[in-house]
């Protein structure tokens, strides 16, 4: 063996060794627990008096066709995060969430990353435990804007579950690590939302539920319209100014109208 290969294979292995002692070391990150917040009321019948949702097309898919696989771990996301497994990955472009929790608590904890450098990190053992206790409303999913994290806090069960208090929008403060407001009630319980400008598009329903798309201001929270839908929102995207919302048995199209 030549001096110049042996010289590589010990660089070579000392590498290997640093990295599994990165992977092997602990998680350290510092966690803002959210305090526990109020819990308003479910949405109303609603008055549109700015922006509103139309129906563009409404077409039959079967519940059972093939969904979105979850996205994939990245490489130097942990397993687990305080003795909880990852549960699931939310990617938006460079950022990305991951979202810890257990049986107890799923979807517990929030962290968010970019570039695979870690951010921030949010407990929501206290903000998520509605008042009935019944149900933990996990992390479903996020979004970050303008220094904002976006997040929907939800379970999949009945709403009476927790008597309504269930399937909320909060908005985050990234600077001060404080909460700018919550929405109502029973507005987001699909597995996404969306950004659209100055607005949140979310969709709530469950079965034996009304099933709806709500429109949000994104400053306040506020629910400036809703559309019902045959049957309940599973996925949304936004594509070339359209609304592209996945039901369980529907694929439909809607579009952000003027006042």
């Amino acid at each position: 063996m030549s001096y110049r290969y042996a010289v590589r294979t010990i660089v070579c292995l000392l590498g290997c060794l640093l990295v599994a002692s990165a992977a092997a070391a602990p998680f350290k990150l510092d966690v803002v627990v959210l305090p526990k917040p109020v819990f308003p009321a479910p949405a109303a019948e609603v008055t549109p008096t700015g922006p509103r949702l139309e129906l563009v097309s409404s077409s039959y898919r079967s519940p059972i066709a093939p969904t979105q696989p979850p996205a994939d771990r990245p490489s130097w996301a942990p397993r687990t995060f305080r003795g909880a497994d990852l549960q699931r990955t939310i990617r938006q472009g460079a950022n990305v969430f991951l979202v810890y929790g257990g049986d107890a608590s799923s979807g517990r904890f929030l962290i968010g990353a970019r570039a695979g450098a870690l951010r921030y990190a949010f407990d929501f053992v206290r903000f998520a435990n509605p008042p009935s206790g019944a149900w933990f409303e996990e992390v479903t999913w996020a979004r970050e804007s303008d220094g904002v994290l976006y997040v929907e806090n939800t379970h999949l069960t009945y709403a009476s579950a927790t008597r309504n208090y269930n399937a909320y929008i909060s908005a985050i403060d990234l600077g001060t690590r404080k909460v700018l407001w919550r929405s109502r009630a029973l507005v987001a319980n699909a597995r996404t939302f969306v950004l659209a400008g100055n607005l949140i598009v979310a969709g709530y329903g469950f079965t034996q539920e009304r099933d709806f798309l709500y429109l949000l201001d994104r400053e306040t929270g506020r629910v400036l319209d809703r559309l019902g839908v045959p049957s309940a929102p599973e996925r949304i995207a936004l594509r070339d100014g359209r609304l592209h919302v996945r039901t369980y048995d529907r694929q439909v199209i809607a579009r952000l109208a003027a006042s």
